[in-house]
């Protein structure tokens, strides 16, 4: 984790350091002003692209974010997916702004597109709650790090608006696996069953989670995965292709059956202890985090 950060950080610092070096100041509007070579653009466009990909994270240095994840106490996972990664993508779309990058930047929309393959893929291979939602996190953090490479100001605008959807989506999930993990002590897909049965308020609150994760059509994050497609179609219909077959179907399935699993199955022989369910406290923390996702749906209607 610390290699990571450190690696990330120091390219970015790079980066600053070359830019105040060619234009001999530190100010923004002087920077945004000066006209850059094309080599010396191409250069600090991979510091930024790499260095705010570690933090986003981008395939393939997205793996200390699902350890951090795992390791980490609920509260930090909260605050690490729900504000801490979106710092790199308004990081990369203010510094990017400076150098007036307009080349052809394939290559960067494949490796993010990987990105979404990737942690679509893993979806099907987890036996953690925790890292489920950690991979569902790093599938839609390089969806929206999509938009901030192949849109214009519109798209950028469904860039920001799906960052905060998946803020206080992301958010729920982990609350939720808090909740699961204090009563059952365990994390684990094959421990975590019969939730319905036992505790009926959270099995609720995991399906209105689910069906939100899955971009059901009139939510914020299927009008942004919309807009995201259209762009895309102007790269070819491959890559549209790639993003639905792999976050819509592949993912969603892949993030649903694990869940659907915990509730609905059987009581697991190891909790066959009564279990309470969802207190005061918790049932007005998942209903404000789920009203602020349909203030900020509602809201985002207007705008787009």
């Amino acid at each position: 984790f610390v290699i990571w950060t450190q690696v990330g950080s120091f390219l970015v610092f790079g980066a600053v350091v070359y830019m105040g070096t060619l234009t001999g100041s530190a100010d923004y509007e002087s920077i945004r002003l000066f006209k850059f070579k094309p080599n010396e653009v191409w250069t600090l466009y991979a510091l930024l692209f790499i260095g705010f990909g570690i933090k986003v994270p981008i395939w393939p240095s997205h793996y200390w974010l699902t350890k951090t994840h795992v390791e980490a106490p609920s509260g930090f996972s909260i605050y690490l997916s729900g504000f801490l990664v979106k710092t790199a993508l308004y990081g990369f779309f203010k510094l990017n702004n400076l150098i007036l990058f307009e080349g052809a930047h394939y290559l960067c929309i494949a490796i993010v597109v990987i990105g979404v393959i990737d942690a679509s893929l893993k979806l099907w291979a987890q036996s953690d709650l925790k890292k489920i939602v950690a991979y569902c996190t790093v599938q839609e953090m390089n969806m929206i790090f999509l938009l901030f490479l192949t849109g214009d100001s519109m798209i950028i605008v469904c860039g920001i608006l799906f960052s905060a959807a998946h803020a206080f989506l992301s958010a729920l999930m982990f609350f939720l696996v808090d909740c699961i993990y204090r009563r059952c002590h365990s994390r684990s897909v094959f421990a975590v069953q019969g939730l319905l049965q036992q505790t009926p308020n959270l099995a609720i609150a995991i399906l209105i989670m689910c069906v939100l994760y899955s971009g059901l059509p009139g939510t914020l994050k299927f009008s942004c995965e919309l807009n995201l497609l259209i762009v895309l179609s102007e790269l070819g219909l491959l890559p549209v292709f790639v993003i639905v077959t792999s976050a819509n179907i592949i993912g969603v399935i892949g993030f649903s059956k694990n869940w659907f699993n915990a509730i609905f199955n059987l009581p697991s022989k190891e909790l066959d202890k009564p279990m309470l369910d969802l207190s005061w406290k918790e049932i007005c923390i998942i209903a404000f985090t789920i009203g602020f996702f349909i203030l900020v749906n509602g809201w985002a209607w207007f705008v787009i």
